[in-house]
């Protein structure tokens, strides 16, 4: 048998085509005793899906158990027969996905052709699996208010999930200690990147939301946190895998229309001026239909949404004032003449700066598709193809300057083929293969004069002028494998599987060059600090991950259950399409040859699971569970995106100082590459190392009833080889250069940092009953790092990486979270079409504030640098602010630029910001229309209190005008200002 079961993985992994395939399937297990507790073997025990007609047939073994292995979703009927006893049937067993569900049957002595059937769920304790986290349910998908409908923000549901908003994370959502870059995304086990993101926090699409999948094509959410099965990988920071719905024998459809208008909203915080009240309008419409093709074969879900929103934003920033204005040369006066005259109050600590504040607007039009097709070839041979379309544009405001309008669009499709043999009753392969792909252009301004412009930053708090990005065209491809056999022996379930995934990245873009002024006296001076001169580079990134597991599920005794196995993964080294990459070797003092290997990439990335999980009472209502793993981060392409302009003829890093060149005449500055520098390099470290977590866990259920379980844990890691970035080439002080002085700055990324995570974490959860359902969550956690979480962290002392040690940027002490459903009882003697069909649901997410850094924005230590901290002063109170207000948050006075040749002694996030404290609720109305139709009316409210939510103030002794500032709210996961907004929708379904 073990040689027949290598031959049908190789010949699966040979033959058929990936995505985790068994990621979206879920299992069965149970034991079979009679009334005395004494085990039933050779019972006879069949696993049916209600929805499908889909069945599996199995014989309990020696000991009486059973395994009923990859299982789709759903609700099922478990039949248990055997001679001498009634048979037992039990219905509406509903399967979450990567569900280890047990159910226990208890048969009764007397004839087979005796039935007793019985209605019931699976344990609401998990018995049989130590991973943590948490799944969204189908009722909280399609019930709980989100704004926006926004997939990510369901993510706060779930124990240990931190909302942190688009200011500091990309997905909006920090998992537990888990940084963004360390989250894997999956729909229907699929590798899919950003599932749903404002694509803003990327560059590319402010104020848009671009979502692969619609909240009508989810079944549920998944969310890995912990010690999770080997069978997950290339992750230091959890899973989010979406599952999308599957048709089934019964036809089902639904008609839908979401609105929302600025009307409707209340004002934001910061909107002092109500003539400027930014227009809001959304609307989002749609429909679905699942159904059979052949009955109990084929079966078809579609899906359609649409979006269409005209998306007002406040802009406030600080402009020159007219003053400063008359001040200048004429050619400094053709820079600040790009931005607008100030309309609000001046600065209380720069009087040369002003406020300006306006409404602008964006406009989103969205069209989303998908549609899933599931086939029973045979009883043992199983298909399914899904494939979703998103396509968008987006028409952007340029900037707070005179530029126009950008048209960005975007499209990102995601199709999945998979294919599941049955060989024999526990001996199963699947096979799927997954094409992701995302394209997506930002053409820039389309005013001519702005396409013209460098990038001009001012220091001292000011907007500056140019673009960020000009002609940016991005397309992302990824293709992946993945074959997994289960085969179920006695007390072991064992998966054995392997994945290979070829990631193709390509950008290119025609950046425009940049001049940077340090202060408003050097731009007065027209001294720039940096003039940056910028080429037309073109990159294809590529890599293959090759990952390997096997995985065994183990049942002990009736009572433990343990969970071990091993997992191998290999992330091939970058390259460039054509290859023009290449790597600064410090050793050497210069580049390596242009095509040659940047590094060896690490071949021995073993992370090995274990997890034990015990119920030591017979009324098995305890569990206790823990376990340890070991993961490793995926060696993505694009971290070495920036090594290609090293290549001459595509570099875009040459600086230069205002120390040894002339000012610059004229206004759009003329050609910066006449102004010559020493050239600036990429590197990335030679002795790389993957990213690793060692991750343990120690939790306690205990469930109350059918219904309701509590949860209490605890959780812990600790990650390596995290990456910043350091400077190669700094100037030294006392030589008064750089060490390689026939080069610019030389920016490595260096796998050197580490960070730690432990945490309370607790729950209650009451699953669906009576009309009820509700989750509260609570963490404490602590979160220190040394800054190498996110690539762009630098150290002040780039020598001495155990200074930066502290609160991680993302370090969130306290989190509560609580969301509800509830539907309320008719009220007698009233007419069922007023006093009947009413429901709530909403989410209260409250959160302490996230840590902030205190910079002088000089560079006190003649490195070159200008990321030093400041300096604290003794005796002066840095808080004298109130949180709950955005100004004078922190005390400037408490505060010092280090002393010339020092760096800051204040520490790394010593600070706090503002907290977080946020409500949706929504109430629903529901028609009967005729038997087996609806119709359903919502009315929405986010951020019912209106409790605005501020932005993160800033802490830039460089900038006073916004230092204890915040100057904005924290936008929603969908990309809108947190004053309370009001949504209306209008359902019908069959």
């Amino acid at each position: 048998m073990p040689s027949r079961i290598v031959l049908y993985l190789l010949a699966g992994m040979l033959a058929s085509t990936i995505a985790f395939a068994q990621l979206e399937t879920a299992s069965i297990v149970g034991t079979i005793i009679d009334p005395s507790g004494a085990v039933i073997p050779k019972a006879t025990v069949e696993v049916q899906n209600q929805g499908t007609a889909a069945t599996v047939s199995l014989i309990t073994d020696s000991n009486g158990n059973f395994v009923a292995p990859v299982l789709q979703i759903g609700a099922y009927r478990i039949t248990v027969s055997a001679p001498g006893f009634k048979t037992h049937i039990t219905e509406n067993i509903t399967l979450r996905v990567s569900d280890r569900a047990r159910v226990d049957v208890t048969l009764e002595p007397g004839v087979v052709s005796e039935k007793v059937t019985v209605v019931g769920e699976a344990s609401v304790v998990d018995t049989a699996s130590t991973t943590l986290g948490g799944v969204v349910n189908t009722q909280q998908v399609s019930e709980l208010p989100l704004n926006g409908r926004s997939l990510t923000q369901l993510l706060v549901v779930v124990p240990g999930v931190v909302f942190l908003g688009p200011q500091r994370s990309m997905n909006g959502a920090s998992q537990g200690r888990l940084f963004e870059s360390g989250l894997k995304y999956l729909v229907d086990g699929g590798d899919s990147g950003q599932v749903d993101s404002d694509l803003g926090d990327g560059g590319y699409q402010s104020g848009a939301r671009i979502s692969r999948a619609s909240v009508d094509s989810i079944a549920e959410v998944r969310v890995v946190e912990s010690s999770y099965s080997a069978e997950y990988g290339g992750s230091v920071g959890g899973v989010i895998n979406f599952i999308t719905k599957s048709g089934a024998n019964q036809l089902h459809g639904s008609l839908f229309e979401y609105f929302r208008n600025n009307v409707l909203d209340a004002r934001n915080y910061f909107n002092v001026r109500p003539a400027v009240q930014p227009a809001f309008r959304l609307n989002q419409f749609g429909g679905s239909l699942s159904g059979p093709i052949i009955k109990d074969k084929f079966f078809y879900f579609v899906n359609y949404e649409a979006v269409r929103q005209r998306l007002g934003l406040i802009q406030n920033v600080f402009v020159p004032t007219d003053a400063f204005r008359a001040t200048l040369s004429p050619v400094m006066q053709g820079v600040v003449n790009q931005l607008p005259h100030a309309n609000g109050p001046a600065s209380p600590t720069e009087p040369r700066l002003a406020q300006f504040i306006r409404g602008v607007s964006n406009q989103l039009t969205e069209d989303t598709g998908s549609f899933k097709l599931d086939y029973a070839a045979t009883d043992k041979d199983r298909l399914s193809i899904r494939h979703n379309r998103n396509q968008s544009t987006t028409l952007q405001n340029f900037g707070v300057q005179t530029g126009g309008f950008r048209s960005v669009p975007a499209i990102l499709q995601l199709t999945k083929l998979s294919y599941t043999k049955t060989i024999t009753p526990t001996l199963l392969n699947e096979a799927s293969f997954a094409v992701n792909r995302w394209n997506a252009a930002d053409p820039g301004s389309d005013v001519d004069a702005v396409r013209s412009y460098p990038l001009t930053t001012i220091g001292g708090g000011s907007a500056g002028v140019g673009p960020t990005l000009f002609d940016l065209r991005v397309g992302n491809t990824s293709f992946t494998y993945l074959d997994t056999l289960s085969w179920v022996k006695g007390r072991h379930q064992l998966k054995i599987g392997g994945q290979v995934v070829r990631n193709r990245d390509n950008k290119a873009s025609n950046l425009q060059g940049g001049v940077t002024y340090a202060s408003l006296d050097l731009f007065a001076a027209n001294k720039p600090s940096t003039v940056t001169t910028i080429g037309n580079p073109t990159v294809g990134m590529r890599n293959t991950y090759y990952h390997f597991f096997v995985q065994d599920d183990i049942q002990v005794s009736r009572n433990l259950t343990a969970n071990v196995g091993v997992r191998y993964q290999y992330d091939s080294t970058p390259s460039e399409s054509h290859g023009r990459i290449a790597n600064f070797d410090p050793l050497k003092g210069a580049l390596d040859p242009v095509g040659t290997n940047i590094f060896d990439a690490p071949a021995l990335n073993f992370g090995p699971r274990v997890g034990l999980a015990y119920t030591p009472f017979r009324s098995k209502k305890t569990v206790f569970r823990t376990g340890y793993g070991i993961f490793h981060s995926a060696l993505i392409a694009a971290q070495a995106q920036s090594l290609p302009a090293n290549v001459p003829g595509l570099n875009f890093n040459a600086a230069v100082s205002s120390a040894t060149d002339p000012t610059l005449v004229g206004f759009p500055f003329p050609d910066l590459t006449k102004f010559q520098g020493a050239t600036s390099f990429w590197s990335m470290d030679k002795n790389w190392h993957t990213a690793a977590t060692q991750n343990w866990s120690f939790n306690v259920q205990q469930g109350f009833g059918d219904n309701m379980v509590l949860e209490v844990g605890y959780i812990g890691n600790h990650s390596t080889h995290l990456v910043p970035y350091r400077e190669l080439n700094p100037v030294v002080p006392a030589l008064g250069h750089r060490i390689f002085t026939a080069f610019g700055p030389i920016s490595q990324f260096w796998g050197c940092c580490g960070a730690t995570y432990n945490a309370l974490q607790t729950s209650f959860k009451r699953r669906y009953s009576h009309g009820l359902t509700f989750n509260v969550n609570y963490t404490w956690s602590h979160s220190i790092d040394q800054g190498g979480l996110t690539f762009g962290a630098q150290a002040q002392n780039f020598y001495d990486y155990g200074s930066e040690k502290g609160n991680s940027d993302y370090d969130a002490r306290h989190n509560f979270q609580f969301d509800y459903t509830y539907e309320i009882p008719g009220i007698p003697r009233i007419p069922k079409v007023v006093g009947s069909g009413w429901q709530i649901n909403g989410i209260t997410v409250l959160r302490s504030g996230l840590p902030v850094t205190v910079t002088c924005g000089c560079d006190s230590n003649g490195n070159g640098i200008f990321n030093e901290r400041a300096d604290i002063v003794s005796s002066v109170s840095s808080t004298p602010g109130n949180y709950d207000l955005p100004t004078h948050q922190f005390n400037i006075a408490a505060f010092a630029a280090p002393k010339a040749g020092t760096v800051g002694n204040s520490g790394r996030n010593i600070l706090r910001g503002p907290s977080a404290y946020n409500t949706d609720f929504s109430l629903f109305k529901n028609f009967k229309v005729r038997e087996g139709q609806s119709l359903q009316f919502r009315a929405e409210a986010f951020n019912l209190f209106n409790t605005p939510e501020f932005s993160q103030p800033g802490a830039s002794l460089a900038s006073p005008a916004t230092f204890g500032r915040s100057l904005s709210t924290i936008a929603t996961i969908g990309g809108f200002s947190s004053n309370r907004q009001m949504q209306f929708a209008l359902r019908y379904g069959f």
